[in-house]
C-alpha cells in the first residue's frame, strides 16, 4: 500500500531530484534495544539533534554503561522487555517514532534456541507494531540481510527473493511480514531496514571476536571457517544516519531498504586489515576450515541504490577508516 505521504514525496522527487526530510527536533521518540551497540549510538545522535528520547531496554544483552552518560542530557530510560505489551504501550504513548532495534541477533543461538528467538523477535516485534498502531507512531524496524539467505545475485537488491538459511533470518522475515501486514491493513507507517554487517564502538560479532583474541595473544589469530566468507561492513555513523532518514523521509513508509556499502571484504582480508590498524606484526593467522557455524551466510553484498535514491543516503566511512576509529575509541 502506498500512502499519501509516499505519493507526495515521490512526486517531489520526480520534480526536484531530492526528497524533503522532516526534523525530529522536539519530537518524542522511543528506541527499543537502546542500551545495545546500535541503539546507544542512535540515542546519542537523536539527543544531539534535539529529540526527546526514551530508551527502552531489558539489559539482557545491552549495557547501561553505554547510555548512562546520556541521562544528564535528557535521556529517559525504561528497563523493560519488548515481550511486555502493557509497558511497551505506555512507553510509546506520546511518541511519534519508534526505532525498533531490540532483538535476539545471534545466528548460532537462533539455531539452537529457535523458540526463544521467535518469542523475542517475532512476538516482541508484534507487540511494538500493536503499540504503534494504538498510538499512531511511525516504526523504523531493524531487519537483516539474513532474510536473503545465500542469494545468487550480488549485489543483492531488495527485490531478490527471500530464502533465509538460519532461524534468525527466518524470524526477521516473519517480523517483516508483520510490518507489511500492519502497513497494508491498518495504514501504519513502517520502514524496514535490511542491515548488512554494522560495526563500530561497543559492537559484537566477528570484529569483536578478532580484537579480543589478538588482545589475549597478539602473535596468533584463529579464524572460524575458511576465511573466504565475505561481508559488507557498514560503520555505525552511517547506520545511524539511515535510521534517522528512515524516520524523517515521507517516501520511506512501506518500503524495505538495504543498508550496506556495496562493497564486500572476505574475513581473511579483514583480519589482515585489523592487524595492520592495531599495529601488530608477525601475527600467525590460521583457519579452522568448513562452515564457521550453522546458518552462516557465504557472502553479503548490498545493492544500496534504492536507499541512495529515495533516502538521499550514501555511506561515508570506508572499512579501513572505520577500523581505525573503532580501535582509537577503545570501546570493544
Amino acid at each position: 500500500m502506498e500512502n499519501l505521504s509516499s505519493k507526495f514525496a515521490l512526486c517531489f522527487l520526480s520534480q526536484t531530484g531530492e526528497l524533503p526530510l522532516e526534523s525530529l527536533e522536539n519530537k518524542e521518540v522511543v528506541v527499543t534495544g537502546a542500551a545495545g551497540f546500535m541503539g546507544s549510538s542512535l540515542c546519542r545522535k537523536l539527543l544531539e539533534q534535539g529529540a526527546k528520547v526514551t530508551a527502552y531496554d531489558n539489559l539482557y544483552s545491552g549495557k547501561i554503561e553505554f547510555i548512562e552518560d546520556l541521562f544528564d542530557k535528557g535521556l529517559n530510560f525504561i528497563k523493560a522487555d519488548i515481550r511486555d505489551p502493557t509497558t511497551l504501550e505506555k512507553a510509546t504513548k506520546n511518541s511519534e517514532v519508534i526505532f525498533h532495534l531490540a532483538a535476539q541477533t545471534s545466528v548460532p543461538f537462533s539455531m539452537k534456541n529457535p523458540q526463544e528467538d521467535c518469542e523475542i523477535n517475532v512476538i516482541g516485534t508484534l507487540n511494538v507494531l500493536e503499540a504503534a498502531r494504538k498510538n499512531e507512531n511511525r516504526v523504523v524496524f531493524a531487519s537483516s540481510c539474513a532474510v536473503y539467505g545465500n542469494p545468487k545475485k550480488k549485489p543483492t537488491p531488495e527485490t531478490y527473493p527471500t530464502k533465509p538459511i538460519a532461524f534468525y533470518g527466518l524470524s526477521k522475515l516473519l517480523c517483516e511480514n508483520c510490518c507489511q501486514f500492519h502497513q497494508e491493513t491498518y495504514g501504519l507507517e513502517v520502514v524496514r531496514l535490511r542491515i548488512f554487517n554494522a560495526y563500530g564502538p561497543n559492537c559484537h560479532g566477528v570484529l569483536y571476536d578478532f580484537i579480543k583474541k589478538l588482545q589475549k595473544n597478539p602473535k596468533k589469530l584463529e579464524v572460524l571457517g575458511t576465511g573466504k566468507q565475505s561481508r559488507d561492513f557498514v560503520y555505525i555513523s552511517d547506520m545511524v544516519d539511515i535510521l534517522i532518514k528512515a524516520a524523517t523521509s515521507p517516501a520511506a513508509p512501506g518500503e524495505a531498504f538495504n543498508v550496506g556499502t556495496g562493497r564486500t571484504t572476505d574475513v581473511a582480508e579483514l583480519a589482515k586489515m585489523l592487524i595492520k590498524v592495531m599495529g601488530l606484526k608477525n601475527v600467525e593467522v590460521s583457519f579452522t576450515g568448513g562452515q564457521a557455524w550453522e546458518g552462516d551466510m557465504d557472502i553479503t553484498l548490498a545493492d544500496n541504490s534504492k536507499a541512495k535514491k529515495m533516502l538521499q543516503w550514501k555511506p561515508q566511512v570506508s572499512l579501513e577508516e572505520g577500523l581505525k576509529m573503532l580501535i582509537d575509541s577503545e570501546k570493544y
